[in-house]
């Protein structure tokens, strides 16, 4: 979980919203890395405590959230929480998982008497901070409206899915979506580069048909080529998203072609060195194709800068 999405839970257990039923209003974060929660354990309005260990937090907690990188980290934490008394607690997962591990999760903490709700979210850092994430809530009703004044606190909730491996799924659908569009954009604009159409015209085309603050966003910053990704989405993170729509897929048999573009597109820019850039650096790749730039080039340039 980001800096973000923690601060809109420690300003919720500030206000007159918190739920009443809690019998402690604090915050505990814990990350492998201490040094990363500092800015949130620093900060004395919030009054976050800084847990040593996750079996601290099942200790101090009653509803306890993860955001982690993938299926292998998620279960991962699990097995360390299974060791604790979970007892009437809930975990709620704001992870990219496949269903399948939501779906194992689900079985494993039942029998330690514990609810698990998938809550995957969409949104960059930026809007995880000024509370406008899309969350997806998925699992027994009675958990979900125990948890739903948290996930209310980032932003806008999607209908609540009855089971929790349905959110998981509908994360990687929508973002099989939006990935769709990413790769789009990168081949769109370089047709209109080799055309020698301003990229500026082509974001007021995208104004005039896609008005929606995400797809403005990602084409913007494909044209303006701003690909640090910062705290935000990297092209090596949305290989493994496409790995997991690919598996799902391939379970449903449901055939998934704009993904298997888009993977290759993934694969390229990483194989040329950009897999910790932005995911739109598959716009690099694409001028590359297209013979605009050659491979590395934004490489070398940062390269240099440094020396």
């Amino acid at each position: 979980m980001g800096l973000g999405m923690a601060g809109n839970l420690a300003r919720l257990l500030k206000s007159q919203q918190a739920p009443a039923s809690l019998a402690r209003k604090e915050l505990f974060v814990y990350n492998r890395t201490a040094s990363k929660a500092q800015p949130l354990t620093s900060d004395p309005d919030l009054s976050i405590q800084l847990a040593a260990s996750p079996a601290e937090v099942a200790a101090s907690c009653s509803i306890m959230c993860l955001m982690l990188a993938d299926d292998v980290a998620c279960d991962s934490m699990l097995q360390q929480l299974q060791q604790c008394d979970l007892q009437g607690k809930v975990i709620v997962n704001h992870s990219t998982n496949t269903p399948e591990f939501a779906m194992a999760a689900v079985a494993q903490l039942r029998g330690k008497g514990c609810e698990y709700i998938a809550a995957p979210v969409w949104g960059r850092p930026d809007a995880a901070a000024a509370a406008r994430l899309i969350v997806v809530p998925a699992g027994p009703a009675e958990a979900v409206a125990r948890v739903q004044p948290f996930l209310a606190a980032h932003g806008r909730l999607l209908p609540t899915q009855d089971a929790a491996h349905k959110a998981n799924a509908m994360k990687l659908i929508g973002n099989f979506t939006l990935f769709g569009f990413v790769e789009t954009m990168c081949e769109a604009l370089t047709l209109a580069d080799k055309n020698s159409i301003p990229r500026e015209d082509m974001l007021a085309f995208v104004d005039a048909f896609f008005p929606a603050p995400s797809i403005q966003g990602y084409a913007r910053r494909i044209a303006s080529e701003s690909l640090d990704a910062g705290a935000g989405f990297t092209v090596d993170l949305a290989l493994k998203d496409v790995r997991y729509m690919r598996q799902l897929a391939e379970m449903r048999r449901c055939p998934l072609r704009v993904a298997d573009l888009v993977f290759n597109s993934l694969l390229a820019a990483s194989a040329n060195g950009y897999g910790l850039k932005d995911v739109g650096a598959m716009f690099l790749t694409s001028q590359q194709a297209a013979g605009i730039l050659p491979p590395g080039k934004h490489l070398d340039e940062e390269q240099e800068e440094r020396s």
